[in-house]
């Protein structure tokens, strides 16, 4: 029942937006059980609207490095207001947010992944300002992806200014055992990661209450 939920509100919402924020180095506020309840909270408004979502993780993948939200919102001030608002970075938590446009190539919430357990990673790919890039900072679509890659694909977006009109690269996250194994997916060239030049990978998982 939340599974549908989920898609039907996801299905309505007028435009996607991806959001990545980066933890202030050496922070002790994840360690605030207060801090955290309120963060779950204020996501509890959000959970029909939500596509993807779960905090990046240092090598130990113990101690959180920032926090991913991917969904559905009204508009481009909606999506300001929501990082604004949110309680860990009212607290002081985030050092700074990465916030584009996400068109959801894949059509589905992660919630939908049916895949193994593994661990997952989060891969931020960007074109840079040579906009002479192949594809112009478009990702090749997942039907077009090795069958291995693909089927490892937890989340896959094309990613956009906030108005729409220019090309930023790609995210995904995706089911691997280990980052050597990430790397390696990622360094198939049928994969089209070769054509750009910042490509960040980060320990994730899954987010949400526990």
């Amino acid at each position: 029942m939340e599974r549908r939920s989920r898609v039907e509100h996801y299905v309505s919402a007028r435009m996607d937006f991806f959001v990545y924020s980066r933890d202030v180095a050496g922070t002790a506020l994840r360690d605030d059980r207060e801090l955290l309840e309120e963060h779950w909270s204020y996501m509890d408004t959000f959970a029909k609207s939500m596509i993807a979502r779960g905090p990046t993780l240092a090598a130990d993948r113990e101690t959180a490095t920032g926090s991913l939200h991917v969904l559905g919102l009204p508009s481009v001030d909606a999506v300001r207001e929501f990082v604004a608002r949110e309680p860990n970075n009212r607290a002081g938590l985030y050092a700074d947010h990465f916030i584009w446009r996400f068109e959801n190539l894949l059509g589905r919430t992660m919630w939908e992944f049916s895949g193994a357990d593994a661990e997952k990673f989060l891969v931020i790919a960007r074109s840079g300002r040579d906009q002479s890039l192949g594809r112009s900072g478009r990702p090749i679509p997942p039907d077009g992806l090795p069958p291995e890659f693909r089927e490892r694909l937890i989340l896959c977006g094309a990613l956009s200014t906030l108005d729409g009109a220019e090309p930023v690269g790609v995210a995904l996250a995706v089911q691997a055992r280990g980052r050597t194994a990430v790397a390696a997916l990622l360094s198939d060239g049928r994969t089209g990661f070769d054509a750009f030049p910042e490509v960040e990978i980060h320990d994730w998982e899954f987010g949400g209450r526990r």
